[in-house]
């Protein structure tokens, strides 16, 4: 290669590096661009995304709002409508007591258990459930003391027609024929309107035993409108049905689960249901009379408290709500028909009166809630809301 060449090799080496320079340029740009680009393009699409939504979440709050203003409208509305029909209905109930006493002045109103009697306003209770006590008694409304109907007025026990031995629950029949639940004489007395001296309905005066003629330590009782008796016969871990001037009664229900069962409540609408609440188990079974097992436990509670602690006495309102006395948890549960779910209604706090074990419920003509309370030996009022 001679010396005059050189410098063309040069220039043209040269020539190559610096488009190789501007290539490598060029493409580093464009990848920057691109980059932007898709930076841009991502913020826009995720600008987009929450812009659409929070015009959803507000448009389903908006929803919501509106749903729950309406709902509101017509709930109100529904509780207007019932508070005017339960109060004509409750009118035209007294009239037409007032028009039948009028016409037949010694025909006994019906008697409804522990609530207000809407004729004579007589509260019928029982005074004592101890060990020392066997007397029923009756208060005329605004006494401050009882009449005796049932048992010796001093609480001497005893298992003769006039007596009896720690009787712990009662009911009426349409007649106004009252039936106590007579414990430690294993029977169940039956008396007449204004008399004091009963007769058998159910079992054996101080005999015992699992045949069915017998009953053993029967605790709870209820009545259907044919006067057929259905007797909690809790130390033979059964459900007895006795029919009037039966001699044995039908076996209705017999299981394990009865163990210590507190209280029985025929079901509304049904006439081979009961509910029957269970301490041992801290549950209440609605049973299905000949079934091996519940039709449904209700056990749980909407509360901080989640379940039931010690059901005892139930009480149901014109609506068929149950509404339980949950001992252990001081409060009164209140389970809406068909729910399992049951809510709070009233508890044991110091912004109102105590309600310390609570025992028995009882509504009266107004739907006022009354709530024996155990641990506080008193009668608390929850005013209907």
């Amino acid at each position: 290669m001679t010396p005059s060449n050189k410098p063309d090799t040069f220039l043209i080496g040269h020539a190559r590096r610096m488009r190789d320079c501007r290539m490598r340029q060029r493409q580093q740009n464009t990848n920057e661009y691109r980059k932007r680009v898709n930076k841009q393009k991502r913020e826009y699409r995720l600008r987009m995304r929450n812009q659409i939504l929070s015009d959803y979440q507000r448009s389903q709050r908006l929803q919501s709002i509106h749903k729950t203003r309406i709902a509101n409208r017509q709930r109100q509305r529904r509780y207007r409508l019932q508070r005017s029909y339960e109060k004509k209905s409750l009118q035209q109930e007294k009239d037409r007591n007032y028009r039948r006493l009028k016409r037949h002045p010694q025909e006994p109103s019906q008697a409804i258990e522990n609530v207000e009697n809407q004729v004579s306003n007589v509260y019928t209770v029982i005074e004592t459930t101890s060990d020392y006590d066997s007397v029923e008694s009756k208060w005329i409304q605004g006494a401050i003391t009882g009449v005796t109907v049932a048992g010796d007025s001093t609480g001497n026990q005893g298992s003769t027609s006039t007596l009896l031995n720690n009787p712990i629950d009662l009911t009426f029949d349409q007649n106004g024929f009252m039936y106590v639940v007579d414990y430690r004489n294993y029977r169940v007395q039956k008396f007449a309107p204004g008399s004091t001296s009963g007769t058998t309905a159910a079992g054996i005066t101080g005999s015992y035993s699992s045949a069915l003629t017998n009953l053993n330590q029967p605790s709870a009782i209820d009545i259907d409108n044919n006067s057929n008796l259905y007797i909690l016969d809790m130390n033979n871990k059964r459900l007895v049905e006795w029919a009037p001037n039966a001699t044995s009664g039908t076996l209705l229900i017999s299981d394990s689960r009865l163990n210590n069962a507190y209280d029985v409540l025929l079901a509304p609408n049904s006439s081979n249901q009961i509910y029957i609440s269970t301490q041992l188990n801290h549950a209440i079974y609605l049973w299905t009379f000949g079934a091996s097992t519940p039709s449904m436990t209700l056990q749980t509670v909407n509360d901080i408290q989640s379940t039931l602690g010690n059901p005892m006495g139930m009480v149901l309102d014109p609506y068929g709500n149950l509404y339980v006395a949950d001992r252990n948890n001081d409060r009164v549960v209140m389970y809406c028909a068909n729910s399992t779910v049951g809510i709070v209604v009233a508890e044991d706090n110091n912004s109102g009166p105590s309600l310390r074990e609570p025992m028995a419920l009882a509504f009266d003509s107004e739907l006022n809630l009354y709530v024996v309370t155990e641990n506080n030996d008193q009668v608390v009022k929850l005013s209907r809301i």
